[in-house]
């Protein structure tokens, strides 16, 4: 926090925008939570987003003035920092992909026991601060802080920021170790920049700030910069580091519903019995995942109804395009010689969800280039021998 009032009070005049515009975000990530089970890095950035959402609005003015002098004393102190902190902590052990689930029980109850020992003595030393525990007013409280004349209070936010500098350097290592271009490795390695940008603005604003009682360096108009450029940027980082994830994988997931929906209602109107009745409540990306399962299962009902050899002397093509091509011809009749369930197999080194999708964009552009698509339904001669 900055000990500039003019700032302070600009941000008093946005603050109530920024709250009323991420709110409907946290409920519908709460919600989300509470409606679908979930994994420990998808709680703790719903945790971390809801903690930070709280003790911003508990810097409102009209929120600060009701609050008792404790609360006054504890946020200023730092009691913000280690809860958000030790959110970010839990998302940052749970989101490691090579972390076991022990190592991550045993790492939740360490982060745990750790949070609650920084609260228990941030508390007890801003109980020892003469000025923290006597006022209510935020414009004292900081000046206190960044004066030095209350070395408990002092003391009190030089631990809270040692502790969220831990977990920044602990983001660094672990955002950066797993940035890749994958949704989720983009995201990480967002989260990774940020901690560097939080890094500057904990060490300059919540450190050398209140340990140099404002003066030299950090009161200066470059210091002052330090203290809280870096760290909007770094928040501007976070919030775009834990939407992208999500964002980029619902816009991958309708994609593949897109690419999936042409084969799959083929099938589904052929074997109307093998799909189960559509969810409204499915999420999108489990509506992909179970329409390429709808569809694999589909082409071996197919298969066996066609009375498919199982192999022919004629290898299957080992090019994912040329076999999808292949088998795209073979949903609607129109086979090679020598076609045989051995080239419904995915090719060596593409996955099935891929190879799902390769025979499913065949059949749907072998449809859009005839005048008058093909039906499964309308080939009985096909179907049936």
């Amino acid at each position: 926090m900055s000990a500039d009032v003019a700032g302070w009070e600009s941000l008093q005049t946005v603050r109530p925008v920024i709250l009323a515009c991420f709110l409907p975000i946290l409920l519908y990530r709460v919600w989300r939570i509470v409606r679908h089970p979930t994994s420990v890095p998808a709680i703790a950035a719903t945790a971390f987003g809801v903690s930070w959402w709280l003790w911003f609005l508990v810097f409102t003015d009209a929120v600060w003035s009701v609050l008792p002098t404790i609360v006054h004393a504890v946020t200023i102190g730092g009691w913000p920092a280690i809860s958000i902190g030790a959110c970010l902590q839990v998302f940052v052990i749970g989101v490691a992909g090579d972390t076991s689930p022990a190592r991550i029980r045993r790492g939740l109850r360490i982060t745990s026991l750790v949070a609650v020992t920084a609260l228990i003595v941030v508390a007890v030393l801003v109980s020892q601060s003469r000025v923290l525990m006597s006022t209510g007013d935020v414009y004292e409280l900081a000046g206190a802080l960044y004066s030095g004349g209350d070395p408990w209070a002092v003391a009190a936010l030089v631990m809270s920021c040692v502790y969220l500098i831990f977990v920044e350097i602990q983001l660094v290592w672990v955002g950066f170790r797993h940035a890749d271009r994958t949704p989720l490795g983009v995201g990480l390695g967002l989260m990774a920049v940020s901690g560097m940008f939080q890094f500057v603005a904990t060490v300059f604003g919540g450190i050398w700030a209140p340990l140099a009682h404002g003066e030299g360096l950090v009161g200066s108009v470059f210091g002052r910069w330090l203290q809280t450029w870096p760290g909007c940027v770094a928040a501007i980082l976070m919030l775009a580091g834990f939407l992208w994830p999500p964002v980029m994988l619902r816009m991958q997931a309708y994609r593949d519903v897109k690419r999936l929906r042409p084969l799959h209602d083929a099938l589904s109107g052929l074997f109307p019995g093998l799909f189960p009745p559509k969810q409204s409540r499915i999420r999108l990306s489990d509506l992909a995942f179970e329409w390429s399962t709808n569809v694999q299962d589909g082409l071996t009902l197919l298969a066996q109804s066609r009375e498919l050899p199982l192999e022919t002397d004629t290898s299957a093509p080992e090019v994912k395009s040329v076999r999808a091509l292949a088998v795209a011809n073979w949903i609607v009749g129109q086979s090679n010689p020598g076609f045989s369930a051995e080239w419904l197999r995915a090719p060596g080194g593409v996955s099935d969800e891929e190879w799902v999708l390769a025979i499913a964009d065949a059949y749907r552009e072998r449809q859009e280039d005839l005048e008058a698509p093909a039906s499964l339904s309308g080939m009985p001669s096909t179907l049936r021998k």
